[in-house]
């Protein structure tokens, strides 16, 4: 005696019924949405991977030290000018104390914004170099929102960076010469702190955009070290040709933007006023970053 097996191809294919979804959703052949990853998981994942690498602590760590360093030995300087009254650099009266606070907190500026380009460099080129933003683009393949979230978390640890610089420069300052405390709330000294703070982020964000470009940590460097220091000293050069617009065009360097921005807002006689100034900088970031954006969403990881 024999038995026969029937196999009906197409009970495999019935999927089995799921007592969440209606009726008229089983007809359909409805489907779950897959969900994709948030934005802030994205701000989390960038913020794990900025913190956890060495060369990022390291310069930050270097970055603090140095800067508060530059900013007592400057305050040890000027508080006993001042005592003494043997300088006429800061002024008198409640415009010396102001110059005094402003000229301790932002006076590592200028020498930290390589320091700060390197950290926007790093903030993307270590990824391309370790082929980790192969794994990044993998897990999140809409790129914007990857780009965008490496920017605010750097833009935030920049912030961040700079602030406890220039409080630790303003707390010298004060150490130095408790007179000064009394101007510390004036709109001259907060506007200057925020300014080379704001100064600080976009030279950053500057060198963000540069490295993403260009994918590589030392042509990033080697582009932001030309710009805030190379630049600076050729315009300087050329101002012996005589030629008016080389005077003009050197206003709007970085490194001068950032002076102005840490002067606070003042009257000024000649070149950019504070606004002006930050709105000068925030073009110098646009011209990398928005380029550098597109690129990253339709250029080849590899």
């Amino acid at each position: 005696m024999t038995s026969s097996i029937v196999i009906d191809a197409n009970a495999a294919a019935t999927p089995a019924t799921d007592p969440g979804k209606t009726t008229s959703q089983r007809r359909a052949g409805y489907r779950e949405p897959v969900r994709g990853v948030s934005f802030a998981g994205i701000l989390r994942s960038e913020r794990i991977k900025l913190s956890s690498l060495r060369s990022i602590k390291l310069t930050l760590l270097i970055t603090v030290v140095l800067g508060i360093g530059l900013s007592t030995g400057v305050a040890l300087l000027f508080s006993n000018e001042l005592r003494s009254g043997e300088t006429d650099i800061l002024g008198s009266g409640a415009v010396a104390l102001q110059a005094y606070l402003l000229m301790i907190a932002t006076f590592a500026g200028p020498f930290l914004a390589l320091i700060f380009g390197v950290l926007g460099v790093l903030a993307i080129s270590s990824e391309y170099s370790s082929g980790m933003i192969l794994s990044t683009l993998t897990a999140v393949p809409k790129r914007t929102p990857v780009f965008i979230g490496k920017a605010i978390v750097l833009a935030v640890v920049s912030a961040l960076t700079a602030l406890v610089l220039v409080v630790g420069g303003l707390a010298a300052a004060i150490i130095c010469y408790p007179e000064s405390a009394a101007q510390l709330g004036s709109s001259v000294v907060v506007s200057g702190v925020l300014g080379t703070v704001v100064y600080l982020v976009l030279i950053s964000l500057f060198a963000f955009g540069v490295a993403a470009l260009l994918r590589s940590t030392a042509g990033g460097i080697a582009v932001l070290a030309g710009v805030t220091f190379v630049l600076p000293i050729a315009f300087q050069m050329l101002t012996m040709t005589g030629w008016s617009w080389v005077s003009t065009v050197s206003e709007y360097l970085p490194s001068q933007l950032g002076f102005v921005l840490s002067q606070g807002v003042v009257d000024v006689s000649s070149g950019p006023s504070f606004a002006v100034a930050l709105a000068a900088m925030i073009g110098w970031v646009a011209v990398v970053v928005v380029p550098a954006t597109i690129a990253f969403k339709r250029r080849d990881a590899r």
